[in-house]
């Protein structure tokens, strides 16, 4: 049967929607709050813009390695190497509060290498017009009207096993500077007492909340959550001194240097205008509703 051109049309907008809006059929994606989902389920990276590298980058059907579905993304970190990259996707010009949360599973054994274990995720906060403003900024301290970085990493420094326990990696205006009074690395947030350690072969649910602040107040906050529990809350923050610095990247983000071939696993990404939450792996996935572009 011949299908009509109008039909077909029609059928490639929605297939076009579905991909660009994010392949999870988890609920909150078929609501206007959701900016981008991703559960890997399509099989490809085309959602991330930048960063894909099939050298440390692949989907994997492995039951044991997906949370919740049939695939999953697999970052490789090769040994002796850098780590395992980078995904990006920007939402331009961007919001000024948003949430993120992803889970993560560290393969059993896995070991950080000379005292620094991996970064996960990231909101940057680049300029309204220059996606790029807070990109390859590592040791500079911002501005107020350049950029902000709201990071979740991992640090084996003082709680064990590797990788050690979550904190809040981030850069800020007038954040603490190194001695010489002009170089920024990225400032440490504690989770709250008590703090323990990821466990490695098991999925691990991460959510990171950033609200930007209102330019000449300290009223933007950042918030973490570990399993469903809020473990670290920071108040009175100043972001930025401007609204043309805005949150519109988001980052997965695998540095660390092992000393052998490792592997960490993420899956059902979202990333929201409002809380996510926690989904248990059996959670019947909801029927898509609402496509549309974004």
């Amino acid at each position: 049967m011949r299908i009509p051109p109008a039909l077909l049309v029609l059928l490639a907008f929605l297939a076009a929607g579905r991909a660009a809006y994010g392949a999870s059929a988890e609920a909150i994606c078929q609501t206007p709050a959701a900016i981008f989902c991703d559960d890997f389920e399509a099989g490809s990276f085309d959602m991330w813009q930048d960063g894909y590298s099939p050298s440390v980058h692949a989907i994997t059907t492995v039951p044991a390695n997906v949370y919740r579905g049939q695939k999953a993304l697999q970052a490789t970190y090769l040994g002796g190497s850098n780590g395992a990259g980078w995904l990006t996707r920007w939402f331009m010009p961007g919001f000024d509060h948003t949430f993120a949360r992803a889970y993560v599973k560290f393969e059993p054994g896995w070991q950080c290498s000379g005292g620094a274990c991996s970064k996960l995720f990231v909101f940057y906060g680049n300029r309204v017009d220059n996606q790029w403003s807070g990109f390859g900024q590592a040791g500079v301290c911002p501005k107020g009207t350049d950029y902000y970085y709201a990071g979740v990493a991992t640090l084996p420094w003082y709680v064990q096993p590797d990788p050690g326990e979550v904190i809040l990696y981030s850069y800020y205006p007038g954040m603490p500077t190194q001695p010489d009074g002009q170089t920024c690395w990225g400032a440490f947030g504690f989770l709250d007492d008590p703090r323990t350690a990821l466990q490695t072969g098991v999925w691990h649910c991460l959510e990171v909340e950033v609200q930007a602040n209102t330019p000449g107040a300290r009223d933007g906050f950042q918030r973490v959550w570990v399993d469903g529990a809020l473990k670290r809350e920071m108040l009175n923050m100043r972001w930025r001194d401007t609204t043309d610095v805005r949150t519109n990247a988001f980052q997965l983000s695998f540095s660390g240097s092992p000393g052998t071939t490792e592997h960490v696993w993420v899956d059902n990404v979202v990333v929201s205008t409002q809380r996510i939450g926690c989904v248990s792996a059996g959670t019947p996935l909801a029927a898509p509703t609402d496509l549309r572009v974004q």
